[in-house]
C-alpha cells in the first residue's frame, strides 16, 4: 500500500486539512489496514485529537482488540504515513449503527447532495485556492482543491445544521449533545475512574451512600464495581491472593464492612471467586 505521503504534495503537510483527508483516507481502507476478519467485529466511528473511537460488535472482542491496540495503531499510522492516531477506544454494542448497509449507502449520498448544495464564499473559495496551488502539478492540485472546498463546505453544513463547539474542545458536535464523542468518552472514564477510586478505599459503599461523594449514574456505578470484582478475582486467581485484596473483593461482593468480615466470609468469598472468573451483578 502507498503511503499518503507518497501521493500528496509535503507542503501540505502541515496544514490540518491534509491531516483530516489522512484520516479519512484510513478510516475508508479500514479492512485493508486491520484485515477483513477484524472488519467483520469493528468498525471505526471517528477521530477526534489523534483518539480513534472503534464500535465493536460485542465485550469478547472488545476484550480481544484492546489486547492487541498497539499493533493496531502502528499499522494505521504506517498507512497514512505519520504518527496521527495515538490512542484507539473500544466501545461494544454498536457496530450495526456503523457498519456499511443500504441505509449508510442512502445516508451517504444525502450528505453529499446537501454538500453540492452548499455555496462557499469568495473568502473561501480563495482560501482553497490557494492551498491548492501551493502544488504545481495540475492533478494534484484539482485533487487538493477538491478536498479544501469539500472540507470548507462540510464545515459549513454542520454550522448550518446547528453543530456547536464542543463544551471543552474544538470540535464540533450535534445540537443535542454537549461533548464530542472523544470528550463524552473521556468524561466518562474519569467518573469511572473515580467510582474505582472510592470503592477501592471504601468497597462497602452502596450506590446511595458513594453518589454523595460523586455524581454518577446507577449504571456507571455497577460498570465500575463490576470492573473492580473481575479485577480483584482475576489477580487472586492469577497466584496473588493477599489479605488485602481477598478482603476488598469480600466487601465489594457482600457490602459488608471491615467490622463484619469474619472467616465465614472470607471463606464463602473464596469458594465463589478464587476458582472461577465468576461475577455476579453488584448490588446498588
Amino acid at each position: 500500500m502507498k503511503q499518503l505521503r507518497e501521493i500528496l504534495p509535503n507542503t501540505l503537510k502541515n496544514l490540518g486539512i491534509i491531516k483530516k483527508y489522512n484520516i479519512e483516507w484510513a478510516l475508508l481502507n479500514w479492512p485493508k489496514i486491520v484485515g477483513e476478519e477484524i472488519a467483520a467485529h469493528a468498525a471505526p466511528t471517528s477521530v477526534q485529537r489523534g483518539i480513534m473511537v472503534v464500535a465493536v460488535n460485542n465485550s469478547v472482542w472488545c476484550h480481544h482488540l484492546s489486547t492487541m491496540k498497539e499493533e493496531m495503531i502502528h499499522k494505521l499510522n504506517a498507512f497514512i504515513g505519520e504518527k496521527q492516531i495515538i490512542d484507539i477506544r473500544f466501545q461494544a454494542g454498536y457496530l450495526r449503527k456503523y457498519q456499511n448497509n443500504e441505509q449508510d449507502e442512502e445516508n451517504f449520498e444525502t450528505i453529499n447532495q446537501k454538500l453540492r448544495m452548499i455555496k462557499l464564499d469568495d473568502i473561501e473559495l480563495k482560501q482553497a485556492a490557494v492551498l491548492a496551488n501551493q502544488t504545481t502539478e495540475d492533478s494534484l492540485q484539482k485533487k487538493v482543491l477538491r478536498i479544501v472546498k469539500k472540507h470548507l463546505a462540510f464545515k459549513k453544513l454542520k454550522k448550518l445544521n446547528n453543530w456547536h463547539q464542543c463544551a471543552q474542545c474544538d470540535s464540533l458536535c450535534p445540537s443535542e449533545a454537549i461533548y464530542c464523542t472523544v470528550c463524552a468518552i473521556e468524561n466518562r472514564e474519569n467518573i469511572l475512574s473515580n467510582i474505582r477510586q472510592l470503592l477501592t478505599e471504601a468497597p462497602w459503599l452502596t450506590y446511595a451512600e458513594l453518589s454523595k461523594y460523586a455524581e454518577c449514574t446507577p449504571q456507571e456505578f455497577i460498570s465500575a464495581k463490576t470492573t473492580l470484582i473481575m479485577l480483584f478475582t482475576n489477580e487472586i486467581n492469577n497466584g496473588k491472593n493477599d489479605h488485602v485484596k481477598l478482603l476488598t473483593l469480600a466487601m465489594l461482593t457482600s457490602g459488608a464492612k471491615p467490622e463484619e468480615v469474619n472467616e465465614t466470609l472470607i471463606k464463602k468469598t473464596l469458594d465463589k471467586f478464587g476458582r472461577k472468573s465468576y461475577v455476579s451483578t453488584p448490588r446498588l
